[in-house]
C-alpha cells in the first residue's frame, strides 16, 4: 500500500520521495501542496490500518501526548490524521542523517570525544523533558537520534505506534542491542532509556556495540548476566573516570543507576572535562512524583501522601467470595484468614540429593519453568536459534521417576513461563519477540489440544485460573477466557505497560502499570470500576474483613492500600529495591528486597510479613538479588536468585538453611511435589527432600 502513495497527497503534503521503511511503517518527504516556501517534511505511515473507533481515539490521544514533548532537541511532530484508515504523521525534516550513519561511517572506529559529549549532551536533555513528562522512549538506539540542518541532535520516534492495538509487540519497542536488563523481562522505566543511552555512549566510546549476537535470546542473556567488556582495553585513551560513568549507568539493576538522565550527563561532562555547550533544558509544566521512578521532595511524609483514588462504580467489599450459582471464588492466595500463621513445625530438611537431569533433546532449546501437578511434571521449552530443525516449542509431560517425556504438544510460539494446571487440563501462554502469541488449553493425560486463542502481543507469563475463567496476560493488554471453549469473555488494552502479574481478589482484577498506576476492572465484564494513581509498584491483590487491599511498595516502603476507600492501612520500611516477585500465603506475604549492588556481596533479604497489619515476622539475609518469586511450602521456602543458587529457609522463622547450586545454567522458579524439587536450569532437574 505505501509504495502507492508517492505522488499522493497526505492533509496539506504531497509526497514526493520515500526515504526508508520500517517495522511500523514507511517514511517520506513530503512538501506543502500550496506554500511552496514551507520547508519539507517527514511522513511516516503506518502499516496498520485502524478499524475500530477505540484505535482512533487512541491514536489521537498517542498524536496529543507526541505534541506536548515539544524541546529544541527531540524532533517535533507537526501534525497527525489518518489516510484511508491508515494512520500517519508529519514530523520535521532532519536533512543531517542519523547517529548510526555517522557512527557507521568510522567503520569501527571510536569518535571524538568533543563531539560524543556534545551529541549526547543534547539528546540526553530531550529525553530528561519526555522523563519529566513520565513518558519513556523504550527504544532509544544510534538510529532514532537524528540531525537537523544545524546540526543539532534530535530524539525521534517516541515509539510512536506502540499503543496502537495491532502494532504493540515487544519487539517493536525496543532493538535488543540497547535494551536493558530489565526491559527483557517486560519491567520497562526512566532508568531502562538512560542503560539504552549508556549504550550509545559505549559504543560511541568504543566503536563496538556492547553486546552482540545472532538472534535477540543471546543478546538478552548478555545484557541480564554479563558483565561489559571494559572499555578502556577496547579503546586505551578512554579516561578510568569516563568508564566509571559509562559502567554506573550499565549496571545490572536499575536502582544503581544515575538518578536521572541529568545526572548521567553532568557526571559525563565532568569526567571528561567538557562543560555542555546546548542549550539549557526548556522548563516542564509536567507534575513530578509521578511514575515508576518518583522521587519524593524534601520532607515527604509517607503517610500523608496516600495514593489518589478515582472511582467509578465501585462495589468492593460486598462481593461475597463463592459458589455454586457461578460467582466468583477469589484464589486462595487472596483469602486472608483473621490471624495469619507461619507453619511452626521444625526444619527437618538439611539437603537436596540429585535424581535425575534431562535435556531437550534438541539443539539450543531449554525447559522453562515446571509445574508439577498429579504425580506428572508439566514444562514448556524455547529456542535461542532460528535455525533449529523440528518442532522446538513444545508442551511436555515428563514422569516424576526418571523424566522421560510421556507425551508433547507441539506449539507455535515459545513457551517461557510454567504452565498452569487445573481440573486436569494444562493452560500456557506462548510468544516470540518479532511475532504474536496464544493461549493454548490441553488435556492433562492425552497431551490433546483443547482450543486456543491468538493474540496481538506475544504472551510469556503463566495464566491464572479462577472458578471457569483463564486470565492471561501480555506487555498492554489482559484477557478473560472461557475456560472450556477459549472463548473471549473481555479484554482489556492498557496504554502503559504493566508492571506485574495482574492481582485479583473480591471479584476485582487489580493492573498496575509502569507509570505507577492501578486500575481496577471487575474480574466477570472487564469494566473500569476505579483508578488508582501514584501507588508505586503492585505487587498483590488480598481480601482482609471482606474488602480488597492492595499490597504495594514505594521509596522502599511496602504498604496496604484499602481500595474502597483509598486509605493506607499499614506500610512497612524495606529495601528500595524489590527483589523477585511477591507470594501471598495464609496471610503472610513473602517478598525480597535489595539496597545494594547485585552481586555476591549484595544485600537482598526475604520478608515475611503480615498482610492485616504489616507486622514483619522476619528476614531472611540472601547473598543474591532474587530471580522470581518463592516457592512456599508447609515448612520450606525455595528461592532461586541471580547467583544459580537455590536457597532453602525454614519457613517459621526464616532461618536460612542452605544453599545449593544446581545446573550450570540460571536457575529458574522450582515446583514442589511428591516430597521432591523440580527446577530447570535449562535443563530439567529432579531433587530428593531429605
Amino acid at each position: 500500500m505505501n509504495d502507492e502513495l508517492l505522488g499522493h497527497q497526505l492533509g496539506s503534503y504531497e509526497l514526493v520521495k520515500k526515504l526508508g521503511q520500517g517495522a511500523f511503517g514507511s517514511v517520506y518527504l513530503g512538501k506543502h501542496f500550496l506554500l511552496e516556501h514551507k520547508p519539507p517534511v517527514a511522513i511516516k505511515v503506518l502499516n496498520n490500518s485502524l478499524t475500530s473507533q477505540d484505535e482512533i481515539n487512541r491514536f489521537f490521544q498517542e498524536a496529543v501526548l507526541l505534541d506536548e514533548l515539544t524541546h529544541p532537541y527531540i524532533l517535533s511532530v507537526l501534525d497527525a490524521n489518518l489516510y484511508e484508515g491508515y494512520p500517519f504523521f508529519v514530523a520535521e525534516y532532519a536533512p543531517g542523517g542519523s547517529l548510526r550513519d555517522r557512527m557507521d561511517q568510522l567503520n569501527g572506529a571510536p569518535m571524538e570525544t568533543k563531539e560524543i559529549v556534545h551529541i549526547i549532551s543534547q539528546v540526553g536533555q530531550g529525553l530528561q523533558h519526555a522523563h519529566d513528562l513520565n513518558v519513556v522512549h523504550r527504544d532509544m538506539k544510534p538510529a532514532n537520534i537524528l540531525f537537523n540542518a544545524q546540526d543539532d541532535a534530535l530524539l525521534a520516534d517516541f515509539g510512536i505506534a506502540v499503543h496502537t492495538q495491532k502494532t504493540s509487540r515487544v519487539d517493536e519497542i525496543g532493538t535488543p542491542t540497547y535494551m536493558s536488563p530489565e526491559q527483557f523481562k517486560g519491567k520497562i522505566s526512566k532508568r531502562s532509556d538512560q542503560y539504552a543511552l549508556a549504550c550509545i555512549v559505549y559504543e560511541m566510546f568504543t566503536g563496538q556495540a556492547l553486546f552482540t549476537a545472532d538472534d535477540p535470546y543471546t543478546i538478552g542473556y548478555k545484557h541480564i548476566y554479563e558483565q561489559p567488556v571494559e572499555p578502556h582495553t577496547l579503546n586505551p585513551s578512554i579516561a578510568p573516570a569516563i568508564e566509571d560513568v559509562i559502567l554506573k549507568a550499565l549496571s545490572k539493576s536499575r536502582e544503581d543507576r544515575y538518578p536521572k538522565v541529568t545526572d548521567f550527563l553532568t557526571a559525563l561532562q565532568s569526567a571528561t572535562g567538557m562543560a555542555t555547550t546546548t542549550t539549557p533544558n526548556v522548563a516542564s509544566s509536567a507534575p513530578t512524583g509521578q511514575g515508576h521512578q518518583y522521587t519524593p521532595p524534601e520532607g515527604f511524609d509517607f503517610n500523608n501522601s496516600a495514593p489518589s483514588i478515582e472511582v467509578h462504580h465501585y462495589p468492593l467489599g460486598k462481593k461475597k467470595a463463592a459458589a455454586p450459582n457461578g460467582q466468583l471464588v477469589q484464589p486462595e492466595s487472596a483469602r486472608v484468614p483473621l490471624h495469619p500463621q507461619i507453619p511452626q513445625r521444625d526444619a527437618t530438611l538439611t539437603q537436596l540429593t540429585p535424581l535425575w537431569t534431562v535435556n531437550t533433546g534438541l539443539d539450543h532449546t531449554y525447559y522453562s519453568e515446571p509445574a508439577f501437578y498429579n504425580n506428572l511434571i508439566y514444562a514448556g521449552t524455547y529456542t535461542t536459534s532460528d535455525l533449529v530443525g523440528g518442532h522446538p516449542n513444545q508442551l511436555r509431560a515428563l514422569a516424576v521417576n526418571n523424566g522421560q517425556v510421556l507425551w508433547s504438544f507441539f506449539a507455535d510460539h515459545s513457551i517461557y513461563d510454567a504452565p498452569t494446571v487445573n481440573n486436569g487440563v494444562v493452560y500456557f501462554c506462548t510468544g516470540d519477540i518479532k511475532k504474536t502469541g496464544k493461549v493454548y488449553a490441553v488435556d492433562g493425560k492425552s497431551g490433546t489440544g483443547l482450543w486456543s486463542f491468538d493474540t496481538q502481543e506475544y504472551m510469556r507469563a503463566r495464566p491464572t485460573i479462577i472458578q471457569n475463567t483463564v486470565y492471561a496476560h501480555s506487555e498492554h493488554a489482559v484477557y478473560a477466557l472461557d475456560a472450556n471453549s477459549g472463548h473471549e469473555q473481555w479484554s482489556v488494552t492498557l496504554k502503559a505497560a504493566l508492571a506485574s502479574r495482574p492481582a485479583i481478589a473480591s471479584g476485582i482484577v487489580f493492573l498496575g502499570t509502569e507509570l505507577g498506576h492501578c486500575y481496577a476492572v471487575d474480574a466477570t465484564s472487564g469494566a473500569k470500576v476505579a483508578k488508582f494513581t501514584d501507588i508505586g509498584e503492585l505487587h498483590a491483590a488480598v481480601t482482609v474483613e471482606e474488602t480488597p487491599w492492595c499490597i504495594c511498595s514505594r521509596e522502599g516502603q511496602l504498604y496496604a492500600l484499602d481500595t474502597r476507600t483509598g486509605d493506607i492501612r499499614w506500610t512497612v520500611k524495606i529495601d528500595q529495591h524489590v527483589s523477585g516477585n511477591m507470594v501471598v500465603k495464609n496471610g503472610i506475604a513473602y517478598i525480597g528486597s535489595n539496597s545494594g549492588i547485585v552481586g555476591d556481596t549484595s544485600h537482598t533479604r526475604l520478608h515475611a510479613i503480615d498482610v492485616t497489619n504489616g507486622q514483619q515476622r522476619w528476614s531472611a539475609h540472601i547473598m543474591h538479588e532474587i530471580e522470581s518469586a518463592p516457592v512456599i511450602t508447609d515448612n520450606y521456602i525455595f528461592v532461586s536468585t541471580f547467583g544459580r543458587e537455590l536457597f532453602v529457609i525454614h519457613a517459621p522463622d526464616g532461618k536460612v538453611l542452605f544453599p545449593t547450586r544446581i545446573g550450570r545454567g540460571r536457575i529458574n522458579r522450582p515446583s514442589v511435589g511428591n516430597d521432591m524439587l523440580f527446577v530447570s536450569t535449562g535443563e530439567m532437574h529432579a531433587l530428593q527432600l531429605h
